[in-house]
C-alpha cells in the first residue's frame, strides 16, 4: 500500500503524543545504539537520536515515500540512518541498546517472526519499547465503517476484503513476548481522548492511515464520497469541545 507522506505528516498526529509516552517509558540514554521500527516520516527517530546524543538510531520502514521524508527531515542529523525494511524482514544480530515501534506494527501480519527478529536485534541487557492500537481500539471507527459500507450500497466493494492489520490483546503480546525470549515483560492499556476541532480535522487524521485500506478497495470516483460519509458520522460525537471519542493504545517494554 503506498503512503502519502505530505498528507500522513501534514495532520493532526495523536499517534505522535503516545509516542512521547513511550519515548520516556523506554529511557532512552546518551549512549543507546536504538533501532526505530516502523519510523514513518521520522518525526520521533529525531527526538530519539537527540536523546541518544552520543549514540545512533536506525529507522527502518518499508514504505519509500515515509523514507524519503524522514531522510529529508533528518539531513543534518550526524547519528541518524535509515534502511528500507518490513519489520518482519529484520536481519540484524546483537546490534541495539533498545528496539522502539510506536504506532507501526498493527500493519505487520507476521508478529511472531517480528518479535523473533526483534529479539535476534537487541543485544543481550537491551530492551524494547512498543506502542500500537490495542485490539478494539476505537469502536466508533469500525461501526462507522461498516455503517457507511452499507448506506452508500458499497458492499460489492469489499467482498475480497482483507484486513491489513494484526491487533493483539494484552494477554495475547505478553505471551509472544515471553514465548520469543524477552523477560521483565510489562505490557499495559493506556485510554487517550482524542479531541478535533472539526469534520475536516476528523476526515484528514482518519484518511491518514486508518481508512487508507478500506479506500484502497473504491474506484477513485466513490474515494472522496466514502470519506466524507465516514467523517459525518462523528458528529455524533460533538460535545462542547469539539468531536471526541476514545482510542485504546497498547504499549509494550521488555528486556532481553
Amino acid at each position: 500500500m503506498k503512503w502519502d507522506a505530505d498528507k500522513y505528516d501534514s495532520v493532526k498526529a495523536p499517534q505522535v503524543d503516545a509516542g512521547r509516552d513511550l519515548i520516556r517509558l523506554a529511557q532512552v540514554k546518551k549512549t543507546d545504539s536504538v533501532l526505530d521500527i516502523g519510523c514513518g516520516t521520522g518525526k520521533l527517530t529525531l527526538e530519539l537520536a537527540a536523546l541518544a546524543s552520543k549514540g545512533s538510531v536506525l529507522g527502518i520502514d518499508p514504505s519509500e515515500e515515509m523514507l524519503r521524508r524522514a531522510m529529508d527531515v533528518s539531513a543534518r542529523t550526524a547519528n541518524i540512518s535509515f534502511i528500507r525494511s518490513g519489520a518482519e524482514e529484520m536481519d540484524f544480530a546483537d546490534a541495539f541498546d533498545l528496539a522502539f515501534s510506536n504506532s507501526a506494527l498493527q500493519w505487520v501480519k507476521k508478529q511472531r517472526q517480528a518479535a523473533e527478529g526483534t529479539y535476534r536485534a537487541v543485544r543481550q541487557g537491551g530492551r524494547v519499547a512498543f506502542q500500537m492500537p490495542a485490539k478494539d481500539f476505537c469502536h466508533e471507527f469500525f461501526e462507522y465503517v461498516d455503517l457507511v459500507i452499507r448506506k452508500l450500497g458499497f458492499e460489492r466493494f469489499f467482498e475480497s476484503f482483507e484486513s491489513p492489520w494484526c491487533f493483539v490483546s494484552k494477554e495475547e503480546y505478553v505471551g509472544l513476548l515471553r514465548d520469543t525470549g524477552f523477560v521483565h515483560v510489562k505490557v499495559f492499556y493506556k485510554d487517550y481522548r482524542l479531541a478535533f476541532n472539526s469534520i475536516k480535522e476528523v476526515l484528514d487524521w482518519w484518511s491518514s492511515a486508518g481508512l487508507r485500506p478500506y479506500l484502497a478497495m473504491l474506484p477513485e470516483a466513490e474515494q472522496e464520497r466514502f470519506k466524507y460519509a465516514f467523517a459525518m458520522q462523528f458528529e455524533n460525537n460533538r460535545t462542547s469541545r469539539g468531536i471526541e471519542f476514545g482510542f485504546r493504545r497498547l504499549f509494550a517494554l521488555a528486556g532481553k
